[in-house]
C-alpha cells in the first residue's frame, strides 16, 4: 500500500511537470516594468520609451520661477497642460488582463478621493452642475480596468504630482498663490473626459482651499483652444499634405510597414481600425509598457518583443522629426495655434494691467502642445509629449524703474521644467537673469501678433490667410 501511494504521488509530480514543461510560452514574456528599464545598460532605446509613460515618480520639479532676485516679480501664470495616462484609442488584445490602476500607495490620491467624495456629499462643486461637463464623472469610472481612449488612475496620479511639484516650485517665488480667489483662476479644457479629470486633479494639489471647489471649468470647443478663431480650411489642406508626405515616407520603408502590420495583427483586436499604422501600434503599445504587462503573443512563436517595439518607436520618432521642420506643418501649426497664442496675449496684458486672472490653466492634448511649441519656434524634443506634459509662461515685472516711471513687462516659457525662452524666434533681445534662464519682452509677443504672424505666409490677418486658395 505504501509503494503504491508513493508511486501515485511520484506519477503525478512526474506529469506535473511535463505538462508544465510542454506549456506554450510566449517568446517574449518579460514585462515591460520599470525595475527593467532602470537597470538596464544594453537596452538604451527600449529604456528610453519609458520616458514617454512619465510616471508619477519621475514627475519633478524643474526650472520653475525666478527666486533670489529683488529685481523679478512674478505677475502670473499660464499653464497648459497634456492630459495623463489614458487607455488606448483603439481595442487591444487581451486589455481586460492589463491593470491600469496605480498599485503603489498613494497618499495624494487618497486624499483627493476622499476630498471629492466629501464634496459630492455635500454638493458644493460648480463643474459638474448645469453646463458643459454635466455629467461627467470626475474620476475615472474604473480604478483598474483600461477604458478606450479614457483616464487611468495612473493618470490621475501624474497630474496630482505634477500638480503638487509646481506648488513646490512657485510657493517661495509667487505670493499670490497662497491666497488666490476664486476670480483670480480661469481653467479651459476640451469637451473630453480626459482632460477635464486631468485638470481638476493638478488643481486639487496646485491652488488648494476652498478655491478649487468654487472655480467654473470653461469649455473649448477645439483641441487647438481657437477661442474666436476656429474656422481655416487652408490649415486642414496644410494638414493633408503633412499625412500625404508620411504617408510617403512608409511606403518608402517596406520593412517598417511590414513589421507595423505584423505587429498590429497582434496588438490590436480584430474590430480595431488602424492596424497597420505605426502611430496607431505606438499608441497600442504604450498601454502595455506604461502598465507593466506583457506584451500581446498569438502562439508560441510569434509575439511582439522589445526589438519589435524599438524599431516601431525608433521610426516614428524619425517621423515626428521629420515633421517638425516641414513647412506645411508650420503653416498648419501658425494658423492652428493663432486663437491660443492671441488668448494668451491679451491675458499676459490683463496681468501686466493688473485686472487679472493671474492664473489661467488650459487642459489640453498632445496636439496642443504640438501646435503651439512648434508656433513659436521651439525645438523639437522626442520626450516632449509626454503623459502630463506642460509648457508654462511665466509673466514678470521688472522692478528697476525708467526715467518715464514705466515698468518693462516680460516673460518666459518653459516646457517639462526647462527655461526654453532662447528658442523663441520673435523674442528680439533676451535678458538673461542668470546661467539657463531667459526674459523676453511681452512687447515682442504683443508684436509678433499683431504684426508679424502671418509675414511668413505672405498675409497680414487670418482672415485672409485662411480664405486662400492656393498653396506655394
Amino acid at each position: 500500500m505504501h509503494c503504491y501511494i508513493l508511486l501515485s504521488i511520484w506519477i503525478l509530480l512526474l506529469v506535473g511537470g511535463i505538462y508544465k514543461f510542454l506549456e506554450p510560452k510566449p517568446k517574449y514574456s518579460v514585462s515591460f516594468d520599470t525595475v527593467h528599464y532602470q537597470n538596464s545598460v544594453i537596452d538604451v532605446k527600449v529604456n528610453r520609451i519609458f520616458k514617454i509613460c512619465n510616471l508619477p515618480d519621475e514627475i519633478t520639479i524643474g526650472e520653475e520661477g525666478i527666486s533670489e532676485t529683488n529685481q523679478w516679480t512674478l505677475k502670473g501664470l499660464l499653464i497648459l497642460i497634456r492630459h495623463g495616462d489614458r487607455g488606448p484609442l483603439q481595442h487591444v488584445s487581451n486589455i481586460s488582463h492589463i491593470n491600469c490602476g496605480h498599485t503603489d500607495l498613494d497618499v495624494r490620491l487618497k486624499s483627493y478621493q476622499e476630498y471629492l467624495h466629501n464634496l459630492t456629499i455635500l454638493g458644493k462643486i460648480s463643474w459638474v452642475g448645469p453646463g458643459s461637463f454635466h455629467g461627467f464623472p470626475i474620476l475615472p469610472t474604473h480604478t483598474t480596468q483600461c477604458q478606450i481612449g479614457q483616464l487611468t488612475m495612473q493618470g490621475i496620479s501624474q497630474l496630482l504630482k505634477l500638480g503638487q511639484v509646481l506648488r513646490e516650485s512657485y510657493v517661495g517665488v509667487w505670493q499670490k498663490l497662497l491666497n488666490l480667489t476664486q476670480g483670480d483662476v480661469k481653467v479651459y479644457s476640451t469637451r473630453y473626459r480626459r482632460t477635464f479629470q486631468s485638470a481638476l486633479a493638478f488643481l486639487y494639489t496646485f491652488i488648494l482651499g476652498d478655491v478649487l471647489s468654487k472655480i467654473t471649468i470653461f469649455e473649448s470647443q477645439s483641441m487647438s483652444f481657437c477661442f474666436k478663431d476656429c474656422a481655416c480650411p487652408i490649415a486642414d489642406k496644410f494638414y493633408r499634405l503633412v499625412k500625404k508626405d508620411i504617408s510617403q515616407q512608409l511606403q518608402l520603408r517596406p520593412a517598417v510597414a511590414l513589421l507595423s502590420e505584423a505587429m498590429g495583427r497582434l496588438v490590436f483586436a480584430p474590430s480595431a481600425e488602424q492596424g497597420g499604422d505605426p502611430h496607431s501600434v505606438r499608441d497600442a503599445l504604450l498601454t502595455y509598457i506604461c502598465h507593466s504587462s506583457n506584451l500581446p503573443c498569438s502562439n508560441l512563436h510569434n509575439c511582439v518583443n522589445k526589438q519589435n517595439v524599438a524599431g516601431i518607436f525608433a521610426y516614428t520618432d524619425w517621423v515626428n522629426h521629420q515633421k517638425w521642420s516641414n513647412l506645411n506643418w508650420k503653416r498648419y501649426c501658425l494658423l492652428k495655434s493663432y486663437g491660443l497664442i492671441k488668448h494668451i496675449v491679451s491675458q499676459m496684458l490683463h496681468m501686466v494691467s493688473n485686472t487679472g486672472p493671474y492664473f489661467l490653466l488650459y487642459s489640453g492634448h498632445d496636439h496642443t502642445l504640438e501646435q503651439l511649441s512648434t508656433a513659436l519656434g521651439l525645438e523639437n524634443n522626442p520626450h516632449f509629449l509626454r503623459y502630463a506634459s506642460r509648457i508654462i509662461i511665466e509673466v514678470y515685472n521688472d522692478n528697476r524703474q525708467r526715467l518715464n516711471g514705466a515698468r518693462d513687462m516680460y516673460f518666459r516659457i518653459l516646457t517639462n521644467g526647462k527655461d526654453v525662452t532662447n528658442q523663441v524666434h520673435f523674442c528680439k533681445e533676451l535678458v538673461n537673469v542668470r546661467r539657463g534662464t531667459s526674459l523676453c519682452k511681452i512687447e515682442d509677443i504683443v508684436r509678433f501678433i499683431h504684426e508679424d504672424y502671418f509675414s511668413s505666409l505672405n498675409f497680414t490677418n487670418f482672415k485672409d490667410a485662411c480664405a486662400t486658395t492656393r498653396i506655394s
